[in-house]
């Protein structure tokens, strides 16, 4: 009992779609979908990272611009107001030192008193918005400092009785306060070089902030391209080349060009899988063709065997056909033997065939009434008249014609070398079909090729002797009497007549008288063989057709058969017939004429000659004069004659004057 089929993985056909956990490679859909994914949302953080970053840097100029316009300039403003006040100060005091009368004094001394009144304001104010430990308050402390100490000597100016020394006013104006005013102008100075300073700062980190972001900026740009120049080389390479291949590849198999080769069936991704399913697409079609065209074949295979003209004819098409639409298997086709206990080989293809006839109880087939698949389930066995080394994938399938079996077809799958075994048995279900299309077109041409031949055998033979009738000779003269004047080549016939077969009916009875040619058919049958056409004619007339032979060789299988038939012994009723002899006359194309009615008529009239000269001998056609004398020709029956029986293990009887051919004729 053959094992069940393997369900290992590796037995699995190439175009076989493997998914899920199977996938030696990361799925292609996954694979784009995270290169997609990857790349959009870098893409994103990068957008996202330069609109921050943008924002990061316009925030950060704008709060440059911001600090610079809120607290540095305002600042220096301030400080350069203070300055100026402290400079219009110091101009009005000079004036004071430069008036000449009290009126113009107490004019300036307004002047000065109201100048310096809103700069001390515009001091106070500015120290309280300094914050405390900043070097702006440190450097301002000291202005206030310094601008204090002026203050009190600025006071000298407007003493009345320094005011009349005009020598000691100009001390006081140019020596003494000129110090310390040059003082406080250089305090207001470092404060506003500080403040200009900071100021700068500020726009130096701001130049850099922008200088850096600009360079991440250029970073991102690079990386987006590179990562989009991946991403397109990518798509374009294992998304895109190998999509368009293969729909190049669909296109061509779309206008019948099965032959196309189909790329990437050995990924194992998605792609792989659409190759792979191509694949299977493609051999659909092809073994779709295969069987469109063997169902073409079959119907023309059954116009051709009801053609047939024999059955050895019907056999050769049929192994012709069946070896040419199933070269992948041996086969062999058996047909029962007429007496239907034995099935025998009529004709095998694509090898030799092991086993020649078998039983029917041999095969499981025949044996269950329906054809048989070895190979496909857990349950079989062998049939017994397979050979021991068969491959497990054949089939039997019987030949059923008007509800008899008539038949076997008998198919052995042959495994191809590329072929793993999965594909084999694939195939090969496919053959089983196939056959079985072919043994329905088959027992419709044997059963009518049996019908057909079961007449013409009725139509043709005679059924009392089993040679054949007068209808047949007829058709086979007419065919062979033109082949012979095509080819100029002769062709003899024998007319053969039972010597008083009437007075042996009359004495015997008619029962007898079947026997006796029932005897005298079997005996021609014998000696009459090859392209020999031995027939009764009608009643106890017989006529023999030799095709390419002459009349001498005619004469000479003429007289053994004349030799046996009166050598034979008959018995009928439990004892034996008395002895039958024959008279026969040989004639032959185009001696004797051009058509059967003439030669026959030729050779009849040797017959009766035959008769008149005694019977039980051979007669010649008339005025034929052959190279040999007659007593030649007689020594080379008579030698004939004695092989013939020394192999048939009797012994030939003494030469009659009946048993030589008449010289006078020869």
């Amino acid at each position: 009992m053959a094992s069940g089929v393997s369900t290992d993985i590796a037995s699995q056909p190439p175009a076989r779609f493997i998914v899920g956990n199977t996938l030696a490679q990361k799925s292609l859909s996954v694979s784009i979908k995270n290169s997609l994914m990857t790349s959009i949302f870098l893409l994103l953080v990068m957008l996202g990272g330069l609109s921050v970053m943008t924002k990061i840097k316009l925030s950060s100029l704008q709060e440059t611009i911001e600090t610079v316009g809120r607290d540095r300039l305002p600042k220096i403003r301030a400080l350069g107001e203070i300055n100026i006040g402290v400079t219009r100060v110091r101009s009005v005091a000079v004036r004071i030192a430069l008036t000449a009368t009290h009126e113009q004094r107490v004019e300036v001394e307004k002047v000065l008193t109201s100048r310096t009144a809103a700069l001390n304001q515009k001091v106070e104010k500015f120290r309280l918005g300094i914050k405390e430990g900043s070097p702006h308050k440190l450097i301002f402390d000291q202005f206030v400092n310094k601008w204090m100490l002026y203050q009190k000597y600025q006071a000298k100016i407007l003493d009345q009785e320094i005011a009349r020394d005009r020598k000691l006013l100009s001390d006081v104006v140019n020596v003494e306060t000129a110090g310390h005013f040059q003082a406080v102008v250089d305090a207001i100075d470092d404060g506003i070089k500080l403040a200009d300073q900071e100021a700068d700062l500020l726009i130096e980190d701001a130049i850099a902030d922008s200088q850096f972001y600009a360079t991440v900026l250029w970073v991102v740009n690079i990386v987006s391209i590179v990562i989009g120049l991946a991403t397109l080389i990518f798509v374009v390479k294992d998304v895109s080349t190998p999509i368009h291949h293969i729909t190049r590849s669909m296109e061509l198999i779309a206008r019948g060009k099965l032959e196309t080769e189909i790329p990437y069936a050995d990924r194992t991704n998605e792609l792989g899988l659409m190759a792979r399913a191509l694949v299977v697409f493609k051999r659909s079609l092809i073994e779709n063709d295969r069987l469109s065209a063997a169902t073409r074949t079959l119907s023309e295979l059954s116009e051709w065997l009801q053609s047939a003209k024999s059955e050895v004819e019907l056999y050769d098409m049929i192994s012709t056909v069946l070896g040419d639409l199933m070269p992948e298997c041996k086969g062999s086709l058996y047909i029962y033997a007429n007496s239907r206990d034995v099935l025998e080989i009529a004709t095998h293809w694509n090898g030799p065939s092991r086993t020649h006839s078998l039983h029917p109880e041999d095969c499981w087939s025949l044996r269950r009434g329906h054809p048989y698949v070895h190979g496909t389930s857990e349950i079989e066995f062998h049939c017994d008249h397979v050979h021991a080394d068969i491959n497990e994938n054949y089939c039997c399938i019987p030949i059923l014609a008007h509800g008899e079996t008539v038949g076997l077809l008998h198919l052995e799958y042959v495994p191809q070398g590329a072929e793993t075994a999965a594909e084999a048995k694939s195939r090969f279900a496919d053959r089983v079909r196939l056959g079985q299309a072919c043994a329905e077109h088959l027992s419709i041409a044997i059963a009518n090729m049996k019908l057909r031949e079961g007449l013409r055998d009725q139509s043709v033979r005679d059924v009392l002797t089993g040679l054949n009738n007068r209808r047949y000779l007829l058709e086979a003269a007419r065919r062979e009497l033109l082949r012979a004047a095509r080819h100029s080549a002769p062709t003899a016939f024998i007319t053969v007549d039972v010597d008083h077969f009437k007075s042996f009916n009359d004495n015997h009875g008619h029962d007898a008288g079947d026997t006796v040619l029932r005897h005298v058919g079997e005996v021609m049958r014998a000696i009459f063989t090859d392209d020999a056409v031995p027939c009764r004619f009608g009643g106890e007339e017989f006529v023999v057709m030799l095709p390419n032979t002459r009349i001498e060789e005619a004469a000479l299988r003429a007289e053994e058969f004349r030799a046996r038939m009166e050598q034979l012994v008959i018995r009928y009723a439990d004892a034996n017939l008395p002895r039958v002899t024959i008279s026969a006359g040989v004639a032959a194309f185009p001696e004797a004429g051009d058509n059967l009615t003439e030669i026959l008529r030729v050779a009849d009239e040797a017959l009766y000659q035959a008769k008149q000269n005694g019977r039980n001998r051979v007669e010649l056609a008339g005025g034929y004069k052959p190279a040999t004398s007659a007593e030649a020709v007689t020594d080379e029956a008579v030698i004939f004659l004695r092989s013939v029986m020394a192999q048939a293990g009797q012994r030939p009887a003494q030469p009659t004057q009946g048993s030589r051919l008449d010289s006078r004729a020869v």
